[in-house]
């Protein structure tokens, strides 16, 4: 890829960024400090991605990861996909910024780093989504993650249930959720939303998956370990909806028309992944991750409480940038991999972003089409 390529791939990210960040907004909450730990994560993604996708890099292929992430309970989907245009252009967005907005300040070096980066991405993203497209947002709101055979036997799976059983499917699955939403430091990296696939007439399937569930096992961030435990570490829903319409995007969010579906779901399945093995799950499973899912939060909504605000930040950016891991489970280095935060970022973006909500760059993704379209808010890279 050249600066040439890399230029019209950046006003296209550019676009999809801007749609994102604006539709999801700043993002706060009473206990984490949600906007400003994810912009100290988009800094440490500027100092650490190169390097982590240099070494991925030299035991696969991003083609190879692409194809072979296509399947149910995957690490790598839509957002972890989008999770490397996202964070590393927004942190080198925030330098060039501080730079008087000028792109020539980025060095050398990291321009031909930007390159790789965005080469290794657009060949991965390609590779995974149906008709080489790179995003949801390409993908017409469409986010299908499983080759044809792999929905052909989740079919098979389903069950039909009444409506009452929905309900309660779908309130198990929320508090799960939940959990998991927490134990990301507020963040829904740990959940991914993919279909729709076609049912019959009016009638689509759609996943809700869950990832790193504590079983008990390694604990997935070092606050993961509670009393509570996960009877299993994932957890794939199956939903036949009847009559609902699903918008998806690169967050791997669904939304739906109506909004509340709950008595549209006509059958579900369950499913959990072991390895390279997917099995159906009994329905009586759910009442054991209930408990789970009720008695993990409160354990952990009680340590995060106990924590500052500078812990508290801290831990959520190294939660952001840890979400590199699922790209180096791939080939099975993580453990070969420093997680913490860099020595740069705990001098200079940690003291800042604990007096200030939100970088001064972020704006750039608010501005007007016109003011965007020669100047995209990803900057260019410089030619000379």
């Amino acid at each position: 890829m050249d600066v040439k390529e890399a230029n019209e791939l950046i006003r296209h990210v550019s676009e999809v960024v801007d749609y994102q960040v604006t539709h999801r907004g700043l993002l706060e909450s009473q206990l984490f400090p949600v906007t400003a730990y994810i912009c100290v994560s988009f800094y440490n993604s500027y100092d650490i991605l190169y390097g982590i996708l240099k070494r991925v890099s030299e035991r696969t292929t991003p083609e190879k990861m692409g194809k072979e992430s296509r399947k149910m309970l995957s690490e790598l989907h839509a957002m972890t996909l989008f999770y490397i245009p996202l964070y590393y252009m927004c942190g080198r967005m925030g330098e060039i910024f501080a730079n008087s907005g000028d792109p020539k300040s980025e060095p050398k070096e990291k321009r031909e780093q930007t390159i790789f980066i965005l080469d290794f991405w657009r060949r991965l993203a390609s590779s995974y989504f149906p008709g080489g497209k790179l995003t949801v947002n390409d993908s017409n709101w469409k986010n299908l993650a499983l080759n044809q055979s792999d929905v052909d036997w989740g079919k098979e799976q389903i069950i039909d249930i009444t409506p009452e059983e929905g309900a309660k499917i779908k309130r198990i699955m929320t508090n799960l959720e939940v959990y998991a939403f927490l134990e990301e430091c507020e963040a829904r990296a740990k959940l991914c939303d993919h279909g729709p696939y076609n049912m019959s007439k009016n009638e689509i399937l759609v996943f809700s998956e869950i990832l790193h569930l504590y079983d008990g096992g390694k604990p997935h961030f070092p606050w993961s370990a509670t009393e509570a435990k996960a009877p299993y570490s994932n957890i794939a829903y199956a939903f036949r909806l009847k009559g609902v319409k699903t918008k998806f995007d690169d967050f791997s969010t669904m939304t739906t028309d109506p909004v509340y579906f709950t008595e549209k779901i006509t059958g579900v399945a369950l499913f959990t992944r072991d390895g390279d093995k997917v099995k159906p799950l009994d329905l009586d499973v759910l009442e054991a991750f209930n408990d789970f899912a009720q008695k993990a939060q409160a354990e952990l909504y009680l340590k995060f409480s106990e924590w500052d605000k500078r812990q508290r930040l801290i831990a959520g950016a190294f939660a952001y940038c840890y979400g590199y891991a699922r790209f180096t489970n791939f080939v099975g280095i993580t453990n070969k991999i420093n997680w913490d935060l860099t020595e740069r970022t705990m001098k200079k973006y940690v003291p800042f972003f604990m007096e200030n909500d939100f970088d001064p760059g972020i704006p750039r993704l608010f501005r007007s089409e016109e003011e965007k379209k020669d100047d995209p808010s990803l900057y260019f890279i410089a030619e000379d």
